[in-house]
Order: structure tokens, then C-alpha cells, then sequence
């Protein structure tokens, strides 16, 4: 199961001069959509006289959830080129923006193109790049007999404990990573003899 994926560890930036055209790239890590319009409404006002702020972001595994954008430069010549950008490292979870200062010269279709592509991929070639995982959270009760038992199988899986709560029995929230789902559910049933609750939910990223 495929369950392992790259972004990059924090924002990375690149700066390339075409023609008298100024191109800034910024690639900034993310989580969500939101993320992405928070950023790039950041980067708008940092940059409030540039002319255009075209971008790409992608978030998932395999790219799943993506978008991107010409900002007002002819169609196919920026935003598709940064997301090509993208895929070309093979990354995910992160959004790229690159900002233009246009400088008085048309660069034309082509041009244009290289530009954004290569403004776009120069950011990415300078970032951090992190491998993430894609896990699974899983609540595990059990009673207080079975705490050692239930804390060596989850540490030989190297599941990550989200949260713990005490009450009559004991239920742990822990993320593990979704290819090791199965082997968790077998192996902490085995260690308990079955005296075990696991309630699989919902899916999320952590660090390698």
C-alpha cells in the first residue's frame, strides 16, 4: 500500500530576472485548502504593486486535491507551468506562488512559460524537502490489566499516542500509519486475547 509521500519541511524561496520581468517564488508548506487562500492573501499584500500572483497548490497523497491559477496572464502560461513545477519534484501539501513585476518587455507564450516554470522549480529546488506519512486514528480500550501489553504492541508499530483518557478502562487515541492498520488491530488483539475495543477513524498525515 502506497501510503508514503514527500512535501517540504518549511518555505523556500527563489528570486529570477527575465527581460526586465521580476518573478518571486515563494513554495510554502500546507495542510489544508485554507492554508493555501490564507498564504497566498498574504503574499498579495506583501507584494500589493506586483502584477500578477499566479500559483499552484496541491495537498494529498498523489496530488489529490489540487489548483491552480493565471492571475490574468494568457491561459496555459503560469499556473499549469507551477503546478508542472510540482509534480516534476514529485511533492504534495504545499502551495507555490509566483509573483511578476512586469518589466516592460513581452516574453511571449513560451517565454512566459519558462519563466513561471523555472521561477516555480528554483523555489523547490532550494526547499526542504520532508517525507510524510498517510495514517489512520484509532481508538483503543482496554482495562488496566492489559496497559503493557497494549503499550509494547503499539510501540513495536511505532503508533503514535494522540491522546489518553482514564476512566473505568483505558482509551487511547493513536495515529498510525494506515499500512500497519491491519497488523495493529491483529497484534492487539492477540497481546490482549481479544479484550480489546478498536474503533478505527478518520485519516491524516504525520512526519516519517
Amino acid at each position: 500500500m502506497n501510503d508514503e509521500y514527500f512535501s517540504i519541511a518549511k518555505p523556500a524561496a527563489a528570486t529570477l530576472k527575465v527581460e526586465g520581468s521580476k518573478f518571486i517564488a515563494a513554495a510554502i508548506p500546507i495542510g489544508q485548502q485554507e492554508d493555501a487562500e490564507r498564504e497566498l492573501q498574504s503574499i498579495r499584500k506583501k507584494y500589493f504593486d506586483a502584477t500578477h500572483h499566479c500559483f499552484a497548490y496541491a495537498l494529498g497523497i498523489d496530488r489529490a486535491q489540487f489548483r491552480y491559477s493565471d492571475d490574468g496572464e494568457p491561459a496555459g502560461t503560469a499556473g499549469v507551468k507551477i503546478f508542472s513545477a510540482i509534480q516534476s519534484k514529485n511533492v504534495s501539501d504545499l502551495l507555490v506562488v509566483v509573483t511578476r513585476y512586469f518589466g516592460g518587455t513581452k516574453l511571449g507564450v513560451g517565454g512566459l512559460g519558462r519563466a513561471y516554470y523555472e521561477a516555480a522549480r528554483t523555489a523547490l529546488d532550494a526547499a526542504e524537502m520532508q517525507a510524510k506519512l498517510l495514517a489512520q486514528q484509532v481508538k483503543v480500550t482496554f482495562p488496566y490489566a492489559e496497559t503493557s501489553g497494549v503499550m509494547n504492541s503499539l510501540s513495536s508499530l511505532h503508533a503514535k499516542i494522540l491522546d489518553t483518557l482514564y476512566d473505568d478502562d483505558v482509551t487511547l487515541t493513536v495515529a498510525i500509519r494506515k499500512s500497519s492498520a491491519e497488523a495493529m488491530v491483529k497484534q492487539l488483539t492477540d497481546a490482549t486475547r481479544g479484550n480489546v475495543a478498536i474503533q478505527r477513524g478518520t485519516h491524516l498525515t504525520m512526519p516519517a
